[in-house]
């Protein structure tokens, strides 16, 4: 199962449709059945592709927490900010019109639902979270490419304290596309995911070799050894494209 779904869904018949039509294939199903369940799911790192949520959530004691609440508390939460949601309400529901304007919500689907609407819009809401991410990876590579040659010029130029500043915010961009990446990957069972992971650590033990030496005020790291940085992790980013075609071909079985 390549696709992890948060349903926050009151228990009932609703409730277990909805994780049939889910369940089969393509999605692990995780349930919170009121607000304050899902509130507390929010608050870790466990974090789904999509979520699932009806706008008419049970009051739990004496604490009521909104649909509305939620989707404020997802988007002022950096990993769930852009995470594709889709509500489930009924016509008569006072917040239909505040919930259609949080802008990481694809959709509304008024109750009762048609199945296969649904299921359009889980396709279609994962094909579009798909194709962020693959834009992110992209953007992330030029951003690399480019602090590069930045460090490059630098060191050709002697400018050797602009130089150690500049390693060293390098090498924490390095360090959080990785882990952008294997987060992705390992959620998403990508095959190569262990020699992907082996081959970064590779690559940040050298970066940390380097970043240790420029510590040292008599030592300089030179162009080359910065060329050669950069094609070692280029090598890397063509293993992406490995990667991308492992992304493109789950974007492309989301047919229903």
């Amino acid at each position: 199962m390549h696709f992890s779904t948060l349903l926050i869904e009151p228990p009932g018949i609703d409730s277990q449709l909805l994780q049939l039509m889910l369940g089969p294939e393509k999605f692990r199903v995780r349930t919170s059945e009121c607000g304050l369940k899902a509130w507390n799911t929010i608050l870790t790192d466990d974090v789904p592709d999509l979520v699932v949520m009806d706008a008419d959530l049970p009051q739990q004691g004496e604490l009521q927490i909104t649909a509305v609440q939620l989707l404020e508390m997802m988007n002022n939460q950096a990993q769930w900010s852009n995470i594709p949601k889709i509500v489930l309400a009924s016509n008569s529901n006072p917040s239909i019109l505040k919930i259609s304007s949080v802008a990481s919500v694809n959709a509304i689907i008024l109750k009762p639902y048609d199945p296969r609407r649904f299921i359009q819009e889980i396709y279609k809401s994962l094909k579009q979270h798909i194709e962020s991410h693959i834009a992110e990876v992209n953007r992330q590579h030029i951003q690399l490419g480019t602090a590069f040659q930045e460090l490059i010029q630098l060191s050709d130029q002697g400018n050797f304290t602009t130089l150690k500043s500049a390693f060293t915010q390098l090498s924490y961009t390095i360090e959080k596309h990785f882990d952008f990446e294997e987060h992705f990957m390992a959620r998403h069972n990508y095959p190569d995911f262990i020699d992907h992971h082996d081959n970064h650590k590779q690559l940040l033990a050298i970066v940390e070799s380097m970043k240790s030496e420029m510590a040292q005020s008599h030592k300089a790291i030179t162009s080359e050894r910065i060329v050669k940085l950069r094609t070692d992790l280029f090598e890397d980013v063509n293993d992406d494209k490995k990667y991308i075609k492992f992304l493109s071909s789950l974007r492309s079985s989301l047919v229903g």
